[in-house]
């Protein structure tokens, strides 16, 4: 589109004059007015559109066509940045004002102005509220053009159209120059609405319909200032509840949501409170003249703040209730009483201080069903654990018919259930892991320091008693036996001396002499026999150095070859381990820690009933070792892990006294079992073994949720 010049006419209806005027009271150098025409938007005048590249391309368009289409749709004025919509080509990025005009009742009209981009928000609010003005101004003086003898048309301006929405088409402009609302041109379409003599009762009917919808108070509020705004023809409705002393603002028509920390809806809050306290309504329309005193302070404040040049507040009271009398015969009736404020309804003009048409008549026919509709929604969201009730309700109403048998069957069966649970005995079992072993089992230990220099026996091979196994090599026992030796051999050579110098001496009669070589023979002899006995030391050592069976068994160390050739030993270290495979066998079980409270009180159950059968005395008689064993022989029902397909049976014995840790399981403690080993069905050493310990009875649910319920003593409880 092009600049258009105004053309010529009445100046007061040009638009190419008043777009001009807008733009320049605003400092922009874009806009430009679309006039609604046989189903589409017309282009009619712009200003530097074109040439501002804002639009430009099939991308542009087809977003100003979604702008101009929504606020057709929509009635409402909006604003908003281009940045990241759209890719101007010329001069960058703008904020966008959209203001939609009811030119009649038919035909619509929007006005778009483009300023520069990311204005502060106060800005966008002082501009936004001069353009509506604006564009009253102009449907105002097309009103008077129209219908000369009626009066302007009502503040409807931003109001939406009537009728279907209007689908704004985009093509070339139908002139250069600026075409002319005048009035012959708007005189063909049909009559403008402020010329209804009365309100649509439709409108009326759907508004009092749409406030019983719903009990929610957010979707009732929102009802009340959306609807409520174009049923009154006002610019703003606003709805406030009360809690306790304080006036709520609870909605406001064209916000979502309402932010109760803005200036706007402070100062309105504190007016409608001092309204609410006087409990009358309360009328401004320009002048201070018969405006109580209580209320001059607040009331400038809020019109400092919102500009508005009409305002009513209306207080909304609870509804009449009806009530039993006191008569016993008698039925509900209405009764009068002290109905006390609950809210207030808040309509603004901002351009006009007389109210419109609509507000005359329809405010007072509504005003009690808007009380209502609030007084009920905020009693039935103040029920506690609502959406509890709610679904108990639809659950109870859902459980009609055959659903109430089908119900009754299964709440049948769930008391069954839980009676079996707690009546049926059923066998209590402890479960445990472990492996099976031979009882006689016997681990060989290097009894020196030294090297193993020869193996005489293999992994799995069978030995019997004091058979060689391992020799070892010990190079400093060897050098201190031969010390000892050579160290004897001289001793015996320096007592024959000494026995052969005695002798000299006794044929030469020295008497001395044969004394002092007497004395030092036998001494000699001492440390000869002293030395005897460490070689018999050091030889038995050596001896041991060959490492033989402590038991008949096999030897259950696997690869004895790699495990211990040519490797140097230090005493102690385990070398090999021998168990008898032919003898008794054994479950070496582990039992976790949180379950030997059930075998300790099996076992105290097992041993006073032990102690009733046999008697007091018997009892006695047996000692405290039989009595233990007695109580602790619980019976056990375990699989071979090789064969899981069969199951046997055996024998508690013993239940250490402490617990040790296991890799996988924490803190467990062994136990150890005696079963037949004539009914094992392989003796395989080591074979895993899954055991289940006999607790004595105890009841079905005890049974099945007994670990759950430790589980949440265990880690929930404490």
């Amino acid at each position: 589109m092009s600049n258009d010049e105004p053309g010529s006419g009445n100046p007061p209806l040009n638009a190419g004059e008043f777009l001009r005027q807008v733009l320049g009271e605003l400092g922009s150098k874009v806009g430009a007015m679309w006039i609604g025409e046989s189903g589409q938007l017309i282009p009619v005048v712009a200003v530097g559109l074109e040439e501002s590249g804002l639009f430009s391309g099939p991308n542009g368009k087809q977003f100003l066509q979604q702008v101009l289409s929504d606020a057709i749709n929509q009635g409402r004025a909006q604003t908003f940045d281009t940045e990241g919509l759209i890719e101007p080509t010329a001069f960058g990025h703008a904020t966008l004002f959209v203001v939609p005009m009811l030119i009649s009742s038919t035909q619509p009209g929007v006005i778009l102005v483009a300023e520069r981009p990311n204005l502060p928000q106060q800005q966008r609010i002082g501009m936004m509220r001069h353009v509506e003005l604006r564009c009253r101004e102009l449907t105002n003086q097309i009103a008077k053009a129209i219908v000369p003898n009626r009066g302007p048309v009502p503040d409807a301006a931003v109001a939406p159209v009537a009728g279907p929405s209007v689908p704004p088409t985009f093509g070339p402009a139908r002139n250069t120059a600026a075409p002319q609302i005048s009035g012959p041109q708007l005189a063909a379409s049909q009559s403008p609405m402020a010329t209804r003599p009365h309100v649509d009762p439709q409108a009326v009917l759907d508004y009092l319909l749409s406030l019983q919808r719903s009990l929610d108070l957010n979707e009732v509020a929102n009802v009340v200032v959306n609807d409520g705004r174009i049923l009154f023809g006002v610019d703003r409705v606003s709805l406030a509840m009360r809690r306790g002393r304080k006036a709520i603002i609870t909605a406001v028509s064209g916000q979502e949501s309402v932010h109760p920390r803005g200036n706007l809806i402070r100062a309105m809050g504190r007016l409608t409170q001092k309204v609410l306290t006087s409990g009358e309504p309360f009328r401004y329309d320009g002048s201070i003249a018969n405006v109580p005193k209580e209320l001059e302070e607040p009331l400038a404040e809020f019109i400092q703040e919102a500009g508005t040049r009409f305002l009513m507040i209306v207080p909304l009271l609870e509804p009449e209730r009806l009530v039993k009398p006191e008569e016993p015969m008698g039925g509900g009736k209405p009764q009068t009483i002290d109905r006390q404020p609950i809210g207030a309804l808040i309509v603004e003009q901002m351009s006009n201080s007389e109210p419109s048409t609509q507000l005359k008549g329809t405010l007072d026919s509504v005003v009690d069903h808007i009380a209502a509709a609030a007084y009920n929604s905020h009693s039935h969201s103040t029920i506690f654990l609502l959406p509890v009730w709610r679904s108990m309700g639809r659950f109870f109403e859902w459980l009609r018919g055959r659903r109430l048998a089908i119900a009754g069957a299964i709440a049948a069966a769930l008391v069954a259930a839980g009676a079996a649970l707690v009546l049926v005995p059923w066998d209590y079992r402890v479960d445990g892991t472990g492996r099976l072993m031979p009882v006689t089992q016997r681990e060989v230990f290097a009894p020196w320091d030294g090297q193993v220099m020869e193996l005489l026996v293999e992994g799995g091979q069978h030995v019997e008693k004091d058979q060689p196994l391992i020799k070892l090599r010990n190079d400093e026992l060897n050098a201190e036996l031969v010390k000892v030796e050579s160290e004897l051999q001289e001793k015996q050579k320096l007592l024959h001396s000494l026995k052969a110098q005695a002798d000299e001496a006794e044929r030469q009669g020295k008497k001395d002499d044969k004394l002092k070589a007497n004395g030092k023979a036998m001494e000699t002899q001492v440390e000869i026999e002293g030395g005897k006995l460490q070689q018999e030391i050091l030889q038995e050592r050596q001896k041991r150095l060959t490492v033989r069976a402590p038991i008949a068994g096999i030897v259950t160390t696997f690869q004895v070859q790699q495990l211990l050739e040519n490797r140097p030993v230090k005493r102690g270290d385990l070398l090999l381990q021998v168990m008898d495979e032919k003898g008794d066998w054994q479950l070496e079980l582990e039992i976790a820690e949180h379950r030997v409270g059930r075998i300790l009180k099996a076992q105290k159950e097992l041993g006073e009933k032990a102690r009733k059968e046999l008697g007091e005395n018997a009892w006695k008689e047996l000692g405290e070792k039989a009595q233990k064993e007695l109580g602790e022989h619980l019976p056990i029902e375990y699989r071979l892990l090789t064969s899981p397909e069969s199951s046997y049976e055996a024998t508690l014995k013993m239940l250490a006294t402490r617990t040790v840790t296991a890799e996988e399981d924490g803190s467990v403690l062994e136990a150890r079992a005696t079963l037949d080993t004539e009914k094992l069905p392989s003796r395989a050493i080591g074979a895993d073994v899954r055991a289940r310990i006999g607790c004595g009875k105890s009841n079905l649910g005890d049974v099945l949720f007994g670990d759950v319920v430790e589980f949440i003593q265990r880690y929930l409880w404490w």
